[in-house]
């Protein structure tokens, strides 16, 4: 290769890359957007997400727990028919 290609070679790369880039956010769009969106309405929308995910895990644990207590009043009543 002599350097005629390697620098049309060049070009070409940075060419296809900046039109595969050319509608990617930047760093300073993503800050823009960062401080332009209401940060309180995210920070309310993550709490609600929260108290649902702990709500569903009290749910589920109560049930889980329900569960475990019935399979030890079965063991208990196998228990005594065996002894």
């Amino acid at each position: 290769m002599n350097d005629d290609t390697v620098a049309d070679l060049k070009q070409f790369i940075t060419a296809t890359i900046t039109q595969q880039t050319a509608d990617l956010a930047t760093k300073d769009d993503l800050e823009n957007l960062a401080t332009k969106g209401d940060l309180s309405k995210v920070e309310q929308k993550m709490n609600q997400i929260q108290v649902a995910i702990d709500q569903s895990a009290i749910g589920y644990a109560a049930a889980i727990d329900e569960q475990v207590q019935e399979h030890e009043k079965r063991l208990g009543q196998l228990e005594q028919k065996a002894a």
